[in-house]
């Protein structure tokens, strides 16, 4: 029998599987709530209007709507720095592998 801490990272891998999917049954609708977020976010913030933000309240306070929208910005910064760099191409342009 697996324990039930391999059975979420099994659950876990699964939906990391189907994150382009975020129709998939598989996601509960605050999962879904959360990957539109992400996904306006990265693609095009000044999309996002006060209609999505009363439909993300539905699933989180105001703190976690901030959590997130600071670990978006965290994370697409990041990879906005990683790009700028040259860090983690084939060739990379700087001596250091992210």
């Amino acid at each position: 029998m697996r324990s039930a801490a391999a059975q979420r990272v099994e659950g876990l891998a699964a939906k990391l599987e189907r994150i382009w999917d975020p129709e998939d049954p598989i996601f509960t609708p605050r999962e879904r709530a959360a990957l539109e977020m992400a996904t306006l976010f990265t693609e095009d913030y000044r999309a996002i209007s006060e209609e999505h933000i009363r439909r993300w309240r539905q699933f989180f306070s105001d703190a976690e709507l901030i959590e997130l929208a600071t670990f978006m910005a965290l994370a697409d910064g990041f990879g906005k720095v990683v790009e700028m760099l040259g860090l983690g191409d084939v060739e990379p342009s700087c001596s250091v592998e992210v």
